[in-house]
């Protein structure tokens, strides 16, 4: 018997695949200066690629907007591609606790240039921006 490829239970036609699309297509409406891509990944969970001048602002929305609310930082960790231009993707994960959501923001920098610090928001960012 060959075993399927997929779980199904992952089904990119899963409604939940569906909401999260429309979610981030309304934040990437809602903040279009700062939000340059949208995904939902295999896992069923919100990607959103930002400019890296934008982490202040959408991490404020995401923490303040009524239908947001993810107010709990769950990590920060990053990426090194040294064959990119922009060789380090910062990835930051959250949680609401209020809708059961969780959505991961990334952004990107070059070895040079200085990314905002997540503190003002996030308090926590203080513990994981010490890397």
């Amino acid at each position: 018997m060959d075993a399927p490829n997929e779980n199904p239970l992952l089904s990119l036609d899963d409604p939940v695949h569906a909401r999260l699309s429309e979610y981030g297509e309304h934040i990437g409406n809602l903040l279009p200066k700062y939000v340059q891509q949208t995904q939902v990944n295999h896992n069923n969970e919100l990607e959103i690629l930002i400019a890296p001048e934008g982490i202040l602002p959408v991490l404020t929305f995401l923490r303040d907007h009524t239908n947001a609310q993810f107010k709990s930082l769950a990590d920060i960790t990053a990426v090194d591609v040294p064959s990119r231009q922009n060789r380090f993707e910062v990835v930051y994960n959250f949680l609401s606790l209020r809708f059961n959501s969780r959505i991961r923001i990334k952004t990107y920098s070059d070895e040079l240039t200085a990314l905002d610090s997540a503190y003002p928001v996030h308090k926590v960012a203080d513990w994981f921006e010490r890397e």
